[in-house]
């Protein structure tokens, strides 16, 4: 339910493509991870520790003029900074180096699963190749968002006169 009100999100105030494409992902693997018995020791990393971030980024745009409070973060500069920060160092930790660790697990594995001649795998094999699918596509996007951070931090920081 989460992807879909972020979806729906995205939608309204015009978020743009990557997110939209994000959404639409973590839909789908939110969708699909329903499916009995598979996933379950990677569903706490993906759906858990890497959404850390997440919820620190929520109270950040609240700063953004554009799409939270006017003027908040001229207002509190500083508290702006902090929580970018906290931010920043969760998203790197979490799905800059955690993320990419756990997903050579996971693809490890769902090749390992997809090489054996069961026919209860064989089931589920368009589920793993799609999970596959989306992880790609959910990592490139983290990589690409890693960018935005860096930048974005850069431009906090000058400002700050740093």
């Amino acid at each position: 339910s989460y992807q879909i009100k972020n979806l729906h999100d995205s939608f309204s105030w015009n978020d743009g493509p990557e997110y939209l494409f994000h959404h639409c992902l973590s839909l789908c693997v939110g969708g699909m991870a329903m499916y009995p018995t598979y996933n379950i020791p990677y569903a706490e990393f993906y759906f858990g520790l890497s959404e850390l971030s997440t919820a620190i980024v929520c109270l950040l745009a609240n700063f953004d003029d554009a799409h939270g409070v006017k003027g908040l973060g001229d207002a509190f500069p500083i508290t702006k900074v902090v929580i970018g920060v906290i931010f920043a160092v969760l998203f790197i930790t979490a799905r800059c180096i955690i993320w990419p660790i756990i997903s050579y697990y996971y693809t490890r594995d769902a090749i390992a699963v997809l090489r054996e001649d069961n026919p209860e795998i064989k089931k589920r094999s368009l589920v793993i190749k799609i999970f596959v699918f989306c992880l790609v596509g959910l990592s490139a996007l983290q990589i690409g968002w890693l960018g935005i951070i860096f930048y974005v931090a850069v431009e906090e920081f000058q400002k700050l006169g740093f």
